[in-house]
């Protein structure tokens, strides 16, 4: 028997509430209340970012996206991301490195969004199985367009408006 997927409840400003919520029940979520969720956005020094493509058996399947997925129950935030991205990607950091954009609440999930920065393109990536299937490396400059086209996940789409800015002043500030 497969064991349930157990998220903390938080209110819209990131406060634990004290109950649990569970991933198969996540469409009863009562309006008001969040799961968490971690995007990682990884930036290299030459200002690129990675991009991962979804499983095509997952929900918005084959399409870009960033790192990330859901906190679990017990963690932060900030450990989930870590977690993600390791997961999905290979890439080991600590949450020091993690820069917290915006959080954003948007349907029954509050939206972490980190950004961090590795050294360059070259890094060794792990796609995790059932998760992602490819991965590249775009240039910061472009993704202002490419994430326009429909082969980007649609919830990248949504919210980049809102923390864009936030996501460039970052990039712009990698030396």
């Amino acid at each position: 028997m497969k064991k349930r997927e157990v998220w903390d409840a938080y209110d819209a400003d990131g406060n634990l509430l004290g109950f649990d919520l569970y991933r198969d029940e996540a469409e009863q979520i009562p309006k008001g209340f969040y799961h968490a969720v971690a995007d990682i956005i990884t930036v290299t020094r030459q200002k690129e970012i990675l991009l991962t493509l979804r499983d095509p058996h997952k929900r918005f399947g084959l399409t870009w996206e960033f790192s990330g997925g859901s906190v679990l129950k017990g963690e932060t935030p900030l450990l989930g991301a870590v977690r993600e991205l390791k997961e999905e990607t290979g890439i080991h950091t600590q949450p020091e490195n993690l820069t917290l954009l915006l959080r954003l609440p948007l349907g029954n999930s509050l939206y972490h969004i980190y950004a961090h920065t590795i050294e360059n393109s070259r890094v060794p990536i792990t796609l995790q199985a059932g998760e992602t299937v490819d991965y590249k490396f775009i240039p910061a400059d472009s993704l202002r367009d490419a994430v326009h086209d429909e082969s980007f996940c649609l919830p990248v789409r949504e919210k980049l408006p809102a923390y864009e800015n936030a996501l460039y002043a970052y990039i712009n500030a990698i030396k």
